[in-house]
């Protein structure tokens, strides 16, 4: 926990004094947070939650903790690099005109183009799992790869955390029908808000009859209409 904790506050660049101040206390507290000399209470668990926009499912349950490691041996590089380069690809394209997007749009975008590749191919892009959280579907992997990859930063913007490029994408590694698909779902949702993208995932199938983080299978799009797919 306490390594998640500090890992969390320098992928956003906050100082000890910073976040110590956005949780309302002391700066020693937060210290000995960090070091596991104290532990954190559920009401400072949620409110950090709310900071780094990311569950509190994902910070307590170690199984949905996968890093880039577990990953690469649970799903193999190729399959990895696929999710990556996706993620890059609706940064690239999604994000506003200053080139940041929000993190959970991000998150949405990348689930619906997995959902909507296996929706007309029968075939994800990536074919991470995907979990139903509170925010929409989303592969766990996910957090962790905004949080650690040099290819992208991560900047707060009052309650959300912006997502913008250091690095471009490979164009080589999707398809030309995946980058087509990703193009097409990103020029949908580029001028809609993070809730209205939210709001649609948890509209469909895929949300509505899975529960609480539980694993969404591919094959539950099928039941949508095509014009419900994303």
């Amino acid at each position: 926990m306490k390594d998640f904790i500090l890992k969390l506050r320098k992928s956003t660049g906050l100082s000890q004094e910073e976040l110590a101040k956005k949780l309302g206390f002391s700066r020693p507290t937060l210290v000995a947070i960090e070091k596991g000399e104290r532990d954190i209470t559920l009401t400072e668990l949620k409110e950090i939650s709310k900071i780094f926009d990311i569950p509190v499912e994902i910070i307590l349950d170690e199984e949905l903790k996968v890093s880039q490691k577990v990953a690469l041996r649970n799903y193999g590089e190729r399959a990895f690099n696929k999710f990556h380069n996706l993620v890059l690809q609706c940064i690239k394209y999604g994000s506003d005109t200053d080139g940041k997007i929000t993190k959970t749009k991000l998150a949405k975008l990348v689930y619906l183009c997995d959902f909507a590749s296996y929706y007309q191919t029968l075939n994800p892009i990536s074919g991470f799992e995907y979990r139903k959280l509170p925010q929409g579907p989303v592969a766990i992997e996910f957090f962790d790869m905004i949080d650690n990859d040099e290819s992208v930063s991560a900047d707060r913007n009052g309650d959300a955390i912006m997502i913008s490029l250091i690095e471009g994408p490979d164009d080589s590694v999707l398809n030309k029908k995946e980058l087509q698909l990703v193009k097409a779902i990103c020029k949908k949702w580029k001028k809609s808000t993070t809730k209205q993208i939210v709001d649609f995932t948890h509209k469909q199938i895929p949300w509505k009859v899975c529960k609480d983080r539980e694993p969404i299978p591919y094959s539950l799009i099928n039941n949508e209409a095509p014009e419900d797919v994303y």
